[in-house]
């Protein structure tokens, strides 16, 4: 069965360069208008399930229903929205809110960029859960065992392809880990998709392709 990924809109926090894994903040005017037109172009996907799924965070329902109403636009159609915090992004502890730059000068002294060409994603969670003062932020291994549990309850719950409304940070460590050659760009674009194949029920991700752009206003 094949899901994609979407990244959930713009937010304030993407806008000022902050960190956001589980600490939230609203879509910009930017964001409701391009998951809106992003709407209009989802049947271009063919048959898919009329379920979206998304993290239970306001940036992915807030995405998921511009989509929403720019489908009901362009087909008459709706799809119903399904929630689940298993597909958070990962949470940062004390980091949260904090400056990007700033963070990532904390974990290697250099910037975003620079720092993923030296550690892959699992490593620079793991370097931010050991640099939390609070002993808040998860792991890797922590969130891959939530994520993997909610993408397999998805895959039995669904026979044909599925969206899933979802965050930068682990649309990055999804292909870092399991297609490393594709991440051209490190940080996806909002309201990319990324297309991931799984032959059975369980999580064993094959990357179709990342951070591609859909094609607007049909």
């Amino acid at each position: 069965m094949d899901i994609y990924f979407v990244r959930h809109g713009e937010t304030y926090f993407n806008h000022f360069g902050k960190m956001q894994g589980w600490s939230d903040t609203p879509l910009t005017k930017s964001g409701h208008e391009e998951a809106y037109q992003m709407g209009r172009t989802l049947g271009n996907l063919g048959d898919i399930s009329d379920t979206i799924y998304c993290s239970d965070t306001n940036r992915s329902v807030q995405t998921v229903t511009e989509m929403n109403n720019g489908f009901k636009v362009a087909t008459g159609k709706t799809f119903k929205m399904v929630t689940m915090p298993e597909l958070r992004e990962q949470f940062y502890g004390s980091f949260e809110g904090q400056s990007k730059r700033e963070t990532y000068a904390k974990i290697s002294g250099k910037s975003v960029e620079e720092t993923l060409k030296e550690m892959n994603a699992n490593e620079m969670q793991d370097k931010i859960a050991k640099l939390d003062p609070t002993h808040l932020a998860e792991t890797s291994a922590e969130f891959w065992h939530r994520f993997a549990i909610g993408i397999e309850k998805i895959l039995k719950m669904e026979t044909k392809p599925v969206i899933v409304v979802t965050h930068s940070a682990i649309l990055t460590a999804l292909v870092d880990t399991y297609a490393h050659e594709m991440l051209d760009e490190i940080e996806p674009s909002n309201l990319s998709l990324t297309k991931v194949h799984f032959e059975g029920k369980k999580f064993e991700p094959e990357i179709v392709y990342y951070n591609v752009k859909v094609e607007q206003n049909i």
